[in-house]
């Protein structure tokens, strides 16, 4: 098993990678940690894909996918197949809703139509060897099992910057007291509908702010707020976490951390429901039915690569010759556990990334998708996104297919191959 391309992490960004580089002619390995592909859209039950379309420039402004290829095909499958509703306007922005359960099924049917792609779950990446300016050897891992792999070219989409971690390639961290806080997110069941209609959330949302002010709840739960799902009595809740503990402060790449965050989450959510089906009419028949395979981490390790995008870039709607995708989220910091605080570009126009952003700055051989791209703080709060993370996903599994060139060729060459999918 010596593929032409290797991609690391079957979210969202992985998969796009993958179907991209396998459609490309390559000969395409996919690797996911978990059971199950999708990242933060199954197992963190993340429910939405956000930046899959434009800012719409007026009110009443049609949805607009942002990138072409592959986030039209998805919008389009999911849509067909049921699994997705919308899309739905929120504000100022466009959201496809989803059934976590239901994706993670497409993703492995999407997956299994590539002949050139193949897949294995459960295995993650322990090591690999750097030879001149190129990773030359990686180490796979699956339940006591390792074995080694020479792939031509890498796409790390882990999501934590995994690949630059294991071989001590120049990465950045945002400090602890800045980090983008957890989501941990919960399917509920038995929830009326109307508990969501009219004043309901007000409601809600004076029902737990009463249960905290006479500590029948902690503190912890003023971060929770709740959304119907996409069957009836279905919902959501979703609980930001402050995630620092007795042991640290809040680090999504630190074992205690991430003890904390998935214990406090479970322990937290259980209380909510159990102190609102006690006192809210709503929720008298409301359960927990399904539980996190992980906490949602919005922010960990990003690459330093060839460019790094910025607040400004997102903000001005910067673009230029070397972007090859389009970011078209708000800036969305969530630096504590309080809610969100959204940062729009200054005109509803997309921000291009550009392709050295999605290039390892001294690894010839390495491209990153999703989250983990080279970016600052401020420009991953936008970036980050489901929607987003397809199309560099899309775009790095393109790079990663070619077998030479600089990156303004390559930039040049997926850019062509874009338009004219866009056509």
């Amino acid at each position: 098993m010596n593929p032409d391309v290797l991609i690391i992490g079957g979210g969202s960004a992985g998969v796009a990678a993958a179907i991209t580089a396998a459609r490309q002619g390559a000969d395409t390995l996919l690797v996911e940690r978990n059971g199950f592909f999708g990242g933060t859209g199954t197992a963190s039950l993340v429910h939405s894909f956000c930046g899959l379309y434009v800012m719409p420039p007026t009110p009443d402004a049609a949805a607009k996918i942002a990138n072409p290829g592959l986030p039209v095909e998805l919008e389009h499958e999911l849509l067909a197949q049921g699994i997705a509703h919308g899309p739905l306007r929120m504000g100022k922005v466009d959201v496809l809703m989803h059934q976590p359960a239901r994706l993670a099924l497409f993703y492995d049917q999407w997956c299994s139509r590539q002949p050139n792609l193949k897949v294995l779950l459960h295995t993650k990446v322990i090591d690999a060897a750097v030879a001149g300016n190129r990773i030359s050897e990686v180490t796979l891992h699956c339940r006591g099992t390792t074995w080694k792999l020479r792939p031509r070219t890498v796409v790390d989409a882990s999501g934590d910057a995994m690949l630059a971690a294991v071989v001590n390639h120049p990465w950045a961290q945002t400090p602890a007291q800045e980090l983008q806080r957890p989501a941990y997110i919960v399917g509920l069941g038995g929830v009326d509908p109307g508990a969501f209609t009219g004043d309901g959330p007000l409601k809600i949302s004076g029902c737990l702010a009463r249960a905290i002010k006479d500590q029948q709840l902690p503190a912890a739960a003023a971060g929770a707020h709740f959304r119907a799902g996409t069957t009836k009595h279905e919902a959501f809740l979703t609980l930001d976490l402050a995630g620092d503990s007795p042991e640290c402060p809040f680090d999504a790449t630190d074992a205690r951390s991430l003890t904390w965050v998935e214990m406090q989450g479970r322990e937290v959510t259980f209380a909510i429901v159990d102190h609102l089906r006690a006192s809210f009419e709503g929720f008298a028949h409301a359960s927990v039915t399904t539980l996190p395979v992980c906490a949602g981490i919005r922010e960990s390790r990003s690459w330093i690569g060839e460019a790094v995008l910025t607040e400004e870039d997102i903000l001005e709607s910067r673009s230029g010759d070397q972007a090859i995708a389009n970011a078209t989220w708000p800036i969305e910091l969530r630096e504590t556990a309080r809610g969100a605080r959204l940062l729009y570009p200054r005109e509803p126009k997309a921000c291009g990334i550009p392709l050295g952003c999605l290039r390892a700055r001294d690894l010839q051989n390495v491209f990153i998708a999703g989250r983990c791209i080279s970016a600052t703080h401020r420009a991953q709060a936008s970036i980050r996104v489901m929607g987003t993370a397809l199309a560099t996903g899309q775009a790095a599994g393109m790079a990663a297919a070619l077998t030479v060139g600089d990156t303004p060729t390559i930039a040049q060459h997926v850019r062509h191959v874009l338009s004219q999918k866009a056509g």
